[in-house]
């Protein structure tokens, strides 16, 4: 059974069908966002499959032959399909599965797809219904076209975060790795949907190119304005230009982030909060312009760290919640999977391996009412369901075998690894772990009915 018959025809994307090729992170993740979305996905690899699949170790995770978590993060919900694109008979099928599909998600480079003939010109003149997305590293004009770009030079380095994110005088930030691909597959799952709806509209298909570079930039869209205007990036904490919208260190070391954007409005506040009641309506600090103008920032700052340093952070957040400061204790990923506010809202969810054991593993953000709690598939070995849906394509099992005998497909042929179809999970109902059942029925059946009808009306029109 594919995994899109045990997802049942779940989430508002049920029936439309996404082709995949795509590695490493901020493509696949793409994929994954529309999975959660209950999108039909062929994910079709090489032989060696998405060279994710040997990233793990590198990224601090472990992996098995047929269990990795690293894998799993961009790749739920997807049918595993793995062809030889070098071969006349592998590249058609993949040009039919294409063909009969929505979407054709990918991240190789353009001279790569045009010797395949998967480029867009290409594709889009013969299924002109067809979305056509490419995640690049940089744009598609300029010096750095073609490129190989990765999130640690792309997003990281070029777009300001490595050097804006650290502390004043010391070395680069490190970001956790593929932070910046996330958001990226996020603004790409964005790109494409409003693709699908003006499709849904007109019939007419469209190329849709996310890049990593402008992602970065529109992220720091504040510090690329604020830098014009004499702001200084990177920063110390003794010199952001609002000292309530800074971390301190309270008594038991721990540090506190408050976010008060209003400085005028709440000065008053702030300085009653810390105890410094002698400090209410001081002309140099309670104004932002004046602080701003007199660079008076680092004196006001010493003094909330005077204040802050009193009490423990478990003492301040509830004083902070009372007078409606915006605050939080700074989390490290530790913290995080530990929380069970990320449990309660379905941000985290926990997997047993059988060889890691228990694993928090997160989800996509977007919730739908409808729907409930998107269904997770994890991953799958290469070539999983390359046989199953060859089947569906009206192969036979003798010409199947003769394919992969002549190097044009690979089907997996070991053990079948469990399904770890995950049960959607009530708003009323969350918890903190997965659970192996049977997957709900849709919400709405009737409306789910009439879109796949709408849909396979334009697949038959438009190809």
């Amino acid at each position: 059974m594919t995994v899109t018959e045990k997802l049942n025809g779940y989430g508002p994307l049920a029936g439309i069908k996404v082709v995949e090729m795509c590695t490493y992170v901020a493509a696949p993740a793409t994929v994954r966002v529309l999975s959660e979305m209950g999108a039909e996905v062929l994910k079709i690899e090489s032989f060696d499959g998405d060279i994710q699949r040997t990233q793990g170790p590198g990224f601090g995770c472990d992996l098995t032959d047929t269990e990795d978590p690293t894998i799993d993060l961009n790749n739920t919900n997807k049918n595993w399909i793995s062809l030889n694109l070098k071969s006349e008979e592998g590249l058609a099928i993949a040009k039919k599965m294409i063909g009969e599909a929505d979407i054709f998600m990918n991240n190789m480079r353009t001279a790569a797809l045009e010797k395949l003939g998967l480029d867009y010109p290409t594709l889009s003149a013969e299924f002109p219904g067809l979305i056509w997305a490419q995640m690049r590293g940089y744009g598609e004009f300029g010096e750095f076209a073609h490129s190989p770009g990765y999130d640690a030079v792309c997003w990281a380095a070029r777009g300001g975060v490595a050097g804006t994110f650290c502390e004043k005088g010391t070395s680069p930030a490190i970001p956790p790795q593929a932070f910046g691909d996330y958001n990226t597959a996020t603004m790409m799952a964005a790109g494409i949907l409003g693709a699908l709806v003006n499709k849904l509209r007109t019939g007419r298909g469209d190329k849709v190119v996310v890049n990593l570079y402008h992602s970065a930039i529109w992220g720091g869209s504040i510090a690329v304005c604020a830098q014009q205007f004499g702001a200084d990036y990177p920063k110390t904490r003794k010199d952001v230009p609002n000292p309530f919208n800074n971390t301190y260190k309270t008594a038991d070391d721990k540090w506190i982030y408050i976010c008060q954007p209003q400085h005028n409005r709440y000065y008053n506040d702030m300085m009653k909060i810390i105890g410094r009641d002698d400090l209410i309506d001081d002309p140099r600090y309670a104004t932002v312009e004046n602080l701003k103008e007199k660079h008076l920032q680092p004196e006001l700052i010493e003094i909330l760290e005077g204040g802050f340093v009193q009490k423990t952070l478990d003492e301040w957040l509830p004083i902070l919640a009372e007078w409606q400061v915006p605050s939080q204790k700074v989390f490290r990923y530790t913290d995080i999977v530990k929380d069970e506010e990320a449990y309660v809202n379905d941000a985290i969810r926990k997997v047993n391996y059988q060889a890691f054991g228990e694993r928090a593993l997160p989800t996509t953000p977007i919730r739908y009412a409808n729907f409930g709690d998107p269904p997770v598939v994890l991953s799958k070995p290469i070539g999983y369901h390359t046989a199953e849906y060859l089947h569906k394509y009206g192969y036979t099992d003798e010409q199947i075998a003769e394919m992969e005998a002549a190097g044009a497909v690979k089907c997996y042929h070991g053990e079948e690894v469990p399904g770890r179809h995950l049960q959607v999970r009530a708003p009323a109902r969350r918890r903190g772990s997965l659970q192996l059942v049977d997957l709900r029925p849709p919400k709405e059946p009737q409306r789910i009915a009439a879109v796949l009808f709408f849909c396979a009306g334009l697949r038959r029109r438009f190809g």
